[in-house]
Order: structure tokens, then sequence, then C-alpha cells
């Protein structure tokens, strides 16, 4: 099964949402959708899920017309399963009945007993096996989110397509449910399409990361590759705050605007050499009371444990570096900047 979006354009009256949108999806990829509010990233996964219309383009599953301008196939046909930003709970029904509620359409193939075994698989994928008979007034956000997961796949689904499921939670449930999500992912072998605002996320979950801006593509690409090599300006510096050091490129060589410092490294994508711009990552940086490299203060200083993380002021521009535990500077203090080697 391949997803084939196929120069997919959206508008509302005069605003476009989406603006020639292609890709293909891979059979059981698990696509991550970034960017910020209103970039386009929810009305493409409303699209996929038949939930709207495109306004030009097609979208095709194995060769097949899925949504057109003129033809859409119904959403209780896709075999699809959504998770959405909110839980959906009913305060009425159980675990175990909100688990089965998609196993109670008149469409449903399954035999009773074929159900009951899916439930019971699906309950116990999420880890809610003890869970079954409580009422989601009775449960956490994390527990009320394993919910929906297990309803969105106990009908074994070919396609995942999930809204910003962790935005309602913790830092520590997200870090708990990304590893829940990736345990599905695993296990049912389904397509995922998730949207997410969260870079975190998409780079610690995703096979591919589909970057957009203002409803067009910016980068698609591994985590890897979006994070280490950054083919537009948005996409560096969305992705992990991203400083751009101004200057001219010189081969494999990068002369400093202003001063007198040369980065050795690899020639960044198109973008950053046409308009002279260098992408180094906070950990790219190294601070140095030597006197050699880009000369500094620091303004702000954050200790993270195993790393502190700083804002070094220059003459142009002020930029984030990360160093290890070990590298104590305190605010005030003028340092030089140089990127690592490699």
């Amino acid at each position: 099964m391949s997803l084939k979006i196929d120069h997919i354009t959206k508008k509302f009256g005069n605003f476009t949402a989406l603006d020639d949108i292609s890709l293909e999806i891979r059979d059981g990829e698990f696509l991550a959708i970034l960017g910020p509010s209103g970039c386009g990233k929810t009305t493409l996964l409303r699209i996929i899920g038949g939930f709207e219309a495109p306004t030009e383009g097609s979208i095709l599953k194995d060769g097949e017309i899925f949504s057109s301008q003129n033809e859409n196939v119904p959403v209780e046909k896709r075999n699809l399963g959504m998770v959405f930003q909110s839980f959906a709970l009913w305060p009425h029904m159980t675990v175990r009945e909100h688990v089965e509620f998609p196993l109670n359409s008149k469409r449903c193939t399954m035999t009773e007993d074929e159900k009951r075994k899916a439930v019971d698989q699906a309950i116990e994928a999420v880890g809610l096996s003890t869970m079954e008979k409580r009422y989601p007034g009775e449960l956490s956000g994390g527990q009320k989110q394993r919910v929906s997961l297990a309803r969105a796949i106990v009908a074994k689904p070919s396609i995942l397509l999930m809204d910003e499921p962790l935005s309602a939670l913790d830092a520590e449930l997200k870090i708990s449910m990304r590893r829940e999500i990736q345990n599905i992912h695993k296990l049912t072998g389904a397509t995922i399409i998730y949207v997410t605002h969260d870079q975190s996320e998409a780079l610690a979950m995703a096979d591919r990361i589909l970057i957009m801006k203002s409803g067009k593509i910016e980068q698609l690409d591994t985590p890897e590759q979006v994070y280490c090599n950054p083919q537009t300006e948005f996409a560096a510096t969305f992705v992990s705050k991203c400083n751009l050091v101004k200057g001219k490129w010189l081969g494999n060589m990068f002369k400093v605007e202003n001063q007198d410092v040369v980065f050795e490294t690899e020639p960044a994508a198109k973008e950053f050499l046409v308009k002279g711009l260098c992408p180094v990552r906070p950990e790219e940086f190294e601070i140095s009371c030597d006197g050699n490299g880009i000369r500094g203060d620091i303004v702000n200083r954050q200790y993270n444990g195993r790393e502190i993380h700083y804002a070094v002021r220059t003459t142009d521009a002020v930029y984030n570096v990360y160093t290890g535990q070990g590298q104590l500077y305190n605010e005030g203090e003028t340092i030089y900047l140089r990127k690592k080697a490699g």
C-alpha cells in the first residue's frame, strides 16, 4: 500500500491553506508532519482522512482515487483510525466499551469471537488490561490517551492519523507516550501520519519528517537529514534553534562577516550559499577564552543537568550554544566561539 499525494491545493475563499503539495507515503511508514500553527498540516491530514475535499489535485491509494475535487471515498470506507488532540471519550462508557465501539458498526465483518479477541489485543497493547472496567473519570491523562489509541487500532486499520495527540499531556507523560506510539507502530505495521508542532516528537519517532510553512513543503527527509542537513533557512531554525552565521562561502570554507574568523565545514544547502549563511547547531559551537573565534559575551546561562545552555551576544547576533556540564562560564564573561571540526 502506498499513498500518493499529487499536487494537492486547498483554498478557503481567497486563503490558500495548501499550495501544490506532492509526496508519496510508503506502506508502513511513520511520517510526521511538522510546522507552526496555520501552516496547513491539519488541513492536509483532514484531506487524507476524507474530512475535506481538495480544491485541486488528488490522493491515490494503491493507484486508485482516494480524494479529488470530484471523487471522495467516504471516511468509513478508508480503513483508517484516528487519534485526536482531545481524548474524545464518553463519560458513561468503560475502557472496554470505548474500544468495542468501532466494531459495533454494521460494516464490521468480524465474528463475535474475532471482535472479542481484537478488543483484548488492543487493550493489552496499550497496557490497560487491568483497567478495562474503569470510566474516563477514573483515568489519568496518559491512560485516557491510551484508550484513544486502543480504539483507533482495534479494527486493524491500514492507516493511523494522529492530530497532535500528546499536546494535552505533561512533559513526562509525553515521553512515555512516545514509546507507546512507537510500540503501536511496530505491533500493527500501519502507516502512521502524525501531525505535530513539537519538533522533539517528530525527531524521536518518525521515519521521515515533512516540514511545512504557509501551505508549502519546506523539506521532506529523515530526522537525521532534517537536523544535520537542513535545506532552507526556515527548516534550520524551526528545528532545534539553529544559529545562522552571516558571511561568505569559499568552497569548504566559510568566512564570518566582519570577523577574522574562518570555519572549515562542508558546504550547506543552496539557499544558505546564496544568502551567505552558515547553519550551526548549538552543540556545534565550542567556547574558548584564547582570543580565537567570534568574540561575544555570555548574556544568559541555563543549567540543564548533562549540559549547559548559553546565550552569547556578539556584535550582530545572539547565538545559542550548548556545552557539557563541566564548561562553566559566568554571565557577563567575554568568550570566543568556534565551529567544531567535522
